[in-house]
C-alpha cells in the first residue's frame, strides 16, 4: 500500500472514532473591567479623601486633639473598602444569586438587632448602630434589597409568583425595621430601588401600586409616632421656610446655603472654608458637598457632579450590555442605588430636599457606607468584564493531519 493510501486509511479510521464533533472546552475568556468606571471610582475616592482632610480637621482638633483623626479613619475605611472591591470584582457575579436568601435573612436580623436594648446604640435619636461595633447595618439593606428583587424577577415565571411575593415581603420587613430605627431616608432609598428594579424587570403598574400602598402603610404604622411628635414635620417646615427658625430647625440648611453661595466660581481655596469652623454641623458627613462648593466653587461642584454623572452613564451602559438577566438587573440596581443616594445628599445640601441624613457616596465620612459601596462597585466591575465563550471543536485538534 502506498504512503498516500496509508494516510487516507489512517484519517478514515480516526474519523470513525469521532461520532460527532464535540466541544473540548467551553471556558470563558474574561476581559478586564471597564476602564472608565475604574477611573471614575478612583477619582471619587481621591476627591473624598481630600474633602475629609479639609472638612474633618476642625472637629478632629477640637474633640480628639488630632486634626487628622477623621482622615485616618476615612483612609482606613477606604483601604478596607478597596480590599472588598478587589475581592468582589474577582468573584463571578452569578455566585451571589443562590446566596440571596441567606444574605437577606442575615442582614434583616442584623438590622433588627439595633432595636434591641443593650445591643443597639442610639445616637442623635436613632438606633442605627450596634453597641461596641462601628457598623451601621442599615447600609447592608441596600445590597440585600437589590439581590432580593433581582433574584425574584429572574427566577419567577410571573411577577405574582410565590418567590416574588416572598422576596418582596422580606424587603418590606427591612423597610419596616429601618423606619422603626427611625431612618426614613434609607427606607425611601430601599423603596425607590425596589420600584425601579420592578419597572426595569417588566412589572405592571398594578404590582408596583400594590407595593407602594404597602410601603405607605408601613410608613403610617411605624412612622406615625415621629409624625405625632413633630420629628419629621419640623424638618419639612424647616425646609419650606428655614428663616422661620434660623437658630433651630432651619439652621443647617441656612449654613449650607451660606457655604455654597460664598464659594463663587472658583471657591475660597482648598482648606479655606469658614463654615466648617463649627458653623455648619455635620460638615464632613451630610453637608460635605457644601464645604466642597465653598472651597472649590462652582467649578469644583460641577466637576464632582460630572464624576457622578459619568459613573451613572457607565453603570447603565454596563447593565444594558450585560446579556445575563440577573447581571443586568444587578448592575442597574447598584448604579441606581448609588446615584439616588448622591442625588438626595446634594439635593439636601442645596435646599431642594428636607434634611434626611444621607451621606454622599465615596465622599462623606462613614466607614460602613464606604466599605459597602466599594464592595457593590466591585460587583459592578465584575459584571463589566466581557465574557466570551471559548469553543474549541474536536476537529481542530486533528487539523494538522489533513
Amino acid at each position: 500500500m502506498s504512503v498516500t493510501k496509508k494516510r487516507h486509511a489512517r484519517i478514515k479510521n480516526l474519523k470513525t472514532k469521532i461520532v460527532e464533533p464535540k466541544t473540548v472546552e467551553n471556558a470563558e475568556l474574561i476581559g478586564p473591567p471597564d476602564t472608565m468606571l475604574v477611573i471614575v471610582i478612583a477619582c471619587l475616592v481621591i476627591f473624598g479623601v481630600m474633602a475629609i482632610f479639609s472638612a474633618g480637621a476642625p472637629e478632629g482638633s477640637e474633640i480628639y486633639h488630632n486634626p487628622v483623626y477623621f482622615p485616618i479613619k476615612h483612609i482606613a475605611a477606604v483601604i478596607l473598602g478597596t480590599i472588598f472591591l478587589i475581592i468582589t470584582s474577582k468573584i463571578n457575579y452569578k455566585i451571589w444569586r443562590p446566596w440571596t436568601m441567606p444574605i437577606a435573612m442575615g442582614v434583616t436580623l442584623l438590622t433588627a438587632a439595633t432595636l434591641i436594648p443593650g445591643i443597639g446604640r442610639t445616637d442623635y435619636g436613632s438606633s442605627r448602630w450596634l453597641m461596641g461595633l462601628p457598623i451601621q447595618p442599615s447600609e447592608f439593606t441596600k445590597m440585600a434589597t437589590i439581590l432580593l428583587v433581582a433574584s425574584a424577577i429572574t427566577n419567577s415565571k410571573t411577577l405574582f409568583s410565590r418567590k416574588m411575593l416572598d422576596h418582596l415581603l422580606i424587603v418590606g420587613v427591612m423597610i419596616a425595621i429601618v423606619l422603626k430605627q427611625p431612618n426614613l431616608s434609607i427606607a425611601v432609598i430601599l423603596t425607590l430601588i425596589t420600584v425601579s428594579l420592578l419597572l426595569v424587570g417588566g412589572a405592571s403598574f398594578r404590582l408596583i401600586g400594590g407595593f407602594g400602598l404597602s410601603s405607605v402603610s408601613l410608613l403610617l404604622v411605624f412612622g406615625i409616632e415621629n409624625l405625632m411628635h413633630g420629628y419629621q414635620m419640623k424638618r419639612i417646615t424647616g425646609w419650606l421656610d428655614p428663616w422661620s427658625d434660623p437658630q433651630g430647625i432651619g439652621y443647617n440648611i441656612i449654613q449650607s446655603l451660606y457655604a455654597i453661595g460664598s464659594g463663587g466660581l472658583f471657591g475660597a481655596g482648598y482648606g479655606m472654608s469658614k463654615q466648617k469652623l463649627f458653623w455648619l454641623p455635620f460638615c464632613y458627613t451630610d453637608f460635605i458637598f457644601a464645604v466642597i462648593c465653598e472651597e472649590f466653587g462652582f467649578v469644583g461642584a460641577v466637576l464632582l457632579i460630572g464624576l457622578f454623572l459619568a459613573f451613572i452613564y457607565r453603570g447603565f451602559f454596563i447593565a444594558n450590555r450585560c446579556t445575563n438577566h440577573f447581571g443586568k438587573l444587578l448592575a442597574f440596581g447598584i448604579t441606581f442605588s448609588i446615584a439616588v443616594q448622591a442625588f438626595i445628599n446634594i439635593a439636601v445640601a442645596t435646599g431642594v430636599f428636607p434634611v434626611t441624613g444621607v451621606t454622599l457616596p465615596l465622599i462623606s465620612h462613614g466607614g460602613t457606607s464606604i466599605v459597602i459601596t466599594m464592595g457593590m462597585l466591585g460587583i459592578l466591575l465584575n459584571i463589566s468584564k466581557k465574557r466570551i465563550k471559548k469553543i474549541q471543536p474536536q476537529e481542530e485538534k486533528y487539523a494538522h493531519i489533513r
